[in-house]
């Protein structure tokens, strides 16, 4: 009676929502969503360090839940990281971090990931999953999302095997440990976060690929299973009633200074996904970087092979461009990327050469490139902000940092859920094409704004 209850007054509320307001009215961002995430870093004796993520939330007990998780794992794994060389590319350290995004009026997700690397790679990682209604501090499971229905769970069954088979397209994954995934019991209890616009599965790389220590995500747009959730999910994804949408993109990175480290802590301070467009021949150099952003939930996308002029390249070779690209890409997260942005927004050379990829450009351009400081970025959001809209950052400059985390404050209290981009598509129902150019996405336009 209790969930009929409630999901009747939402509905209503959404209905006033929908029929009082104008577009530009949204829901700012509720209580029951409020977070507070720290980190601190210690130097232990060996010269390793240990990096720990601490939350508070709106519910004490699911606070209490989630660093009770995270502690316990930087307890037992520091004393066993190995001497760090030097403070530099050899050193040695655990994150133990917690990531969390939301949903609806009340739901939210939380990703608890222990990693250990040395030298910069990723010798082990660990995690786990809650999602929490967070008025009531009641966990969410699968079997809260979806009902007995046969249709969902083979949705859910075929779309894993799938997915996690093109993981390093090169390497067969273990077939056994691959349908045991696949089987209902485990789909049933499988590590799950939700966002604004997708469930995402979780899972180790190495259960199916004993090298690889990363993790990989099996993403369902909510267009696509809304109508398969109980009705409790379905209220509580049903973002496009209650926000408004944008997604904030990085270019140029990963750096070499520590810019892309602090856009990414930034980030998970904040709760919001992002879309990371890398230069190819970083990813080799970087690939602790570009690991790190796929982990963190982040879309990674491609910004050509280099950061030349493409006015500059003959079509031969801007046409080899993806192959390099996702050699890189897969040797680093196990799969190619599904995009790419022009450095320059010079994407006609590209599409004239048939180069084959579909180009992401932007209708709101912070000019953080130019190095003006944060207070003239936000002057710059505040005044073009549109629904729908693709913001331009770029992680290699020095106030990048605190400009993400003003403009994602500020976001949220205006009523925008920030998605990734391939999120802020899928609301709508658009596949992005081949050869196509693509600035914003707006109830399903996806040209240039011309105001």
């Amino acid at each position: 009676m209790k969930r009929i209850e409630r999901f009747l007054s939402v509905l209503v509320a959404a209905v006033l929502l929908c029929c009082l307001f104008a577009p530009a009215s949204a829901e700012t961002i509720q209580e029951c969503h409020r977070v507070t995430s720290t980190a601190k870093e210690t130097k232990q004796d060996n010269g390793s360090r240990v990096k720990l993520w601490q939350l508070e939330t709106a519910h004490p007990v699911v606070s209490e839940e989630v660093n009770s998780i995270a502690a316990k794992w930087a307890e037992e794994l520091s004393p066993d990281l190995e001497k760090a060389q030097n403070s530099g590319k050899k050193n040695s350290r655990l994150d133990v971090e917690i990531r969390y995004s939301r949903t609806g009026l009340h739901w939210m997700s939380f990703l608890i990931q222990s990693r250990t690397t040395y030298h910069q790679e990723v010798k082990a990682q660990r995690f786990t999953t809650r999602t929490y209604d967070m008025e009531t501090g009641e966990r969410i499971l699968m079997t809260d999302l979806f009902d007995d229905s046969e249709e969902i769970w083979q949705l859910l069954s075929d779309r894993v095997r799938q997915t996690l088979t093109d993981y390093w397209p090169e390497e067969e994954p273990d077939s056994s440990a691959l349908e045991k995934l696949c089987g209902r019991s485990a789909l049933e209890e499988a590590e799950f976060t939700l966002h604004g616009m997708s469930l995402v599965l979780h899972y180790p790389a190495d259960v199916l690929y004993p090298e690889h220590h990363t993790l990989m995500e099996v993403p369902f747009y909510y267009p696509e299973i809304r109508s398969l959730m109980t009705e409790d999910a379905m209220m509580e994804t049903d973002n496009l009633t209650y926000y408004k949408t944008c997604a904030l993109t990085f270019d140029d990175g990963p750096s070499a200074s520590k810019n892309t480290s602090k856009v990414l802590d930034s980030l998970m301070e904040t709760g919001a996904r992002a879309t990371f467009f890398i230069i190819g021949n970083r990813i080799k150099d970087y690939r602790w970087f570009v690991q790190r952003e796929h982990d963190n939930g982040h879309a990674v996308a491609s910004h050509n092979w280099h950061h030349g002029n493409v006015v500059k390249s003959t079509p031969a070779a801007l046409r080899a461009m993806p192959k390099k690209v996702n050699t890189a890409m897969i040797r680093a997260i196990g799969i190619p990327v599904r995009y790419d942005r022009v450095p320059g927004g010079r994407y006609p050379p590209m599409i004239k050469a048939k180069v084959g990829w579909s180009y992401i450009q932007w209708s709101l351009d912070t000019y953080d490139w130019r190095g003006i400081k944060t207070a003239e970025v936000m002057q710059k959001v505040k005044k073009k902000l549109h629904d729908g809209d693709i913001i331009l950052c770029h992680d290699t400059k020095d106030n990048t940092p605190e400009s993400a985390r003003q403009i994602i404050h500020y976001l949220e209290e205006e009523g925008y859920m920030p998605l990734t981009i391939d999120e802020l598509f899928a609301k709508d129902g658009v596949e992005l094409q081949p050869d196509t150019v693509y600035f914003r996405c707006d109830q399903g336009e996806t040209t240039i704004r011309k105001d």
